[in-house]
């Protein structure tokens, strides 16, 4: 069963452009052979785009583009989400596998992708922060360095199964985090509230085109409900925020910043560190100064 186009609109453009083919965009001005040829082959009012482009770090590794494919498991029936497939490694793995949707925003990117993979899946022109995404399955993406937690926690706005992504290490790092760890923080207490994280391999910074500065993790996620109930999610995201941002200082002081009219002192934990606190336990404590700030 494939996508249905009606289904996919970038909220600053309404209208959908499914049925747009590279031909139909009267940018290419003569058929292209070859996949290097066809996102080397950039018309010259795109020159300037194609340089920001040509900064853009492309994997080039094969072996580990099957194994991210392998990772993700995917079934025949599944609905692929594919966030920035680039020059398509993955893509051309994951068209055989189930119905995909690749989101792209770069233009000539998404052009020659929609030439190539024409009738074989649905290439969206779109950045991914402004995209209302649909019902998926599954989630494949090497994620931009700059922007990996504004989109991580846009997907947690949507429903999915499981994610395979590639992120810069330190960011997976961190992300992957569990209490007692000094990367341990607000980004792991946050994101294991909707997934669960397991890191999976490394990649290194020779596996891309141009090479980065840093070596990659990927990282899997799959989605569940937290081993707590929250009184309120926004109380808890503010004192995530709050107890993570002196990790140095005690939770009581921490606390007495961001409540300095709240009573704290007799609350659990008040003498140890946010780091060493599970995610159930900081749910606990949220509860706790939920109630009191409602009395």
């Amino acid at each position: 069963m494939a996508f249905s186009t009606t289904a996919f609109r970038q909220r600053s453009n309404p209208k959908t452009y499914f049925h747009t083919r590279a031909g139909g965009l009267g940018v290419m001005t003569s058929p292209l052979q070859g996949e290097d040829r066809r996102f080397d082959s950039a018309p010259a009012h795109h020159s300037r785009r194609k340089q920001k482009m040509l900064g853009q770090n492309f994997l080039i590794d094969h072996k580990i583009a099957d194994r991210i494919v392998t990772e993700a498991s995917i079934e025949d029936v599944e609905k692929i989400l594919e966030i920035g497939p680039g020059r398509g490694i993955l893509t051309e793995r994951l068209i055989n596998l189930g119905n995909l949707l690749a989101v792209e925003k770069d233009k000539w990117l998404a052009v020659v992708l929609k030439q190539r993979f024409a009738g074989q899946a649905e290439i969206v022109e779109a950045d991914i922060l402004k995209f209302d995404i649909p019902e998926i399955d599954v989630i494949v993406a090497n994620l931009p360095y700059s922007i990996s937690s504004p989109i991580l926690f846009k997907l947690f706005d949507f429903e999915w199964n499981r994610a395979i992504l590639m992120f810069q290490e330190e960011f997976a790092n961190r992300l992957i985090a569990r209490p007692g760890s000094k990367t341990y923080g607000r980004l792991s207490v946050m994101a294991n509230h909707y997934a669960q994280t397991t890191k999976l391999f490394k990649v290194s910074k020779t596996a891309f085109q141009p090479q980065p500065k840093v070596h990659s993790q990927v990282v899997r996620l799959v989605r569940h409900s937290p081993d707590y109930e929250l009184m309120d999610f926004g109380n808890f995201e503010k004192v995530v925020r709050s107890i993570f941002a002196h990790r140095r200082k005690k939770i009581r002081n921490c606390l007495k910043l961001t409540f300095p009219d709240l009573k704290v002192d007799d609350l659990k934990h008040m003498d140890q560190r946010a780091e060493v606190l599970t995610p159930k336990q900081i749910a606990n404590l949220s509860n706790q100064i939920f109630e009191r700030l409602s009395e």
